[in-house]
């Protein structure tokens, strides 16, 4: 029974650590260092400093990534510009997340890979819980965090986080 309590304890403490490092609203975006384009260019964060930026992370396996990136698309169209949209695959294999971009028909969001298995800086981004969205403001600042989507409301989503998205930028 000891031996149970103990595994217990510890298993409870390792799942506080995988998010202990997490990116959190007030902390600075990190880089994504192995990050790559749609052309297969290397994508840096920094390049969008001085701009308000979303960036999603999600991979073709996550039911509720299929939900949530053809609706941040029609929202990142609707905004015109304001917001650059970032989608951020994780899958191993860049071109797995190609392939689930261009089925989802993303048009209006920066398609980037960053291979988890070859990332330092994946985990910042919620590897375990996805999908994530993070806003950042134009001096690099994380505004917003946002756990999940819920797939049988994206229209209600997509209207919350316009709304959220509109109280920040004020």
């Amino acid at each position: 029974m000891r031996s149970i309590l103990l595994a217990s304890l510890l298993l409870i403490a390792s799942s506080g650590a995988a998010h202990a490092d997490t990116l959190k609203q007030g902390d600075r975006v990190a880089e994504l260092d192995v990050a790559q384009d749609a052309r297969g260019k290397p994508f840096k964060l920094k390049n969008l400093k001085g701009k308000w930026f979303l960036i999603t992370v999600g991979a073709d396996w996550c039911k509720p990534c299929a939900k949530e990136l053809p609706t941040w698309d029609k929202l990142a169209g609707e905004l015109g510009g304001k917001v650059t949209f970032v989608a951020v695959d994780i899958d191993d294999e860049i071109d797995t997340g190609k392939r689930f971009h261009d089925k989802l028909k993303l048009k209006n969001m920066t398609r980037v890979y960053l291979p988890s298995s070859k990332s330092g800086v994946v985990g910042r981004y919620g590897e375990d819980h996805m999908p994530t969205t993070y806003v950042v403001n134009p001096d690099g600042v994380v505004k917003l965090v946002k756990d999940g989507f819920e797939t049988g409301d994206a229209d209600g989503e997509k209207k919350k986080l316009k709304q959220q998205l509109d109280d920040l930028m004020r």
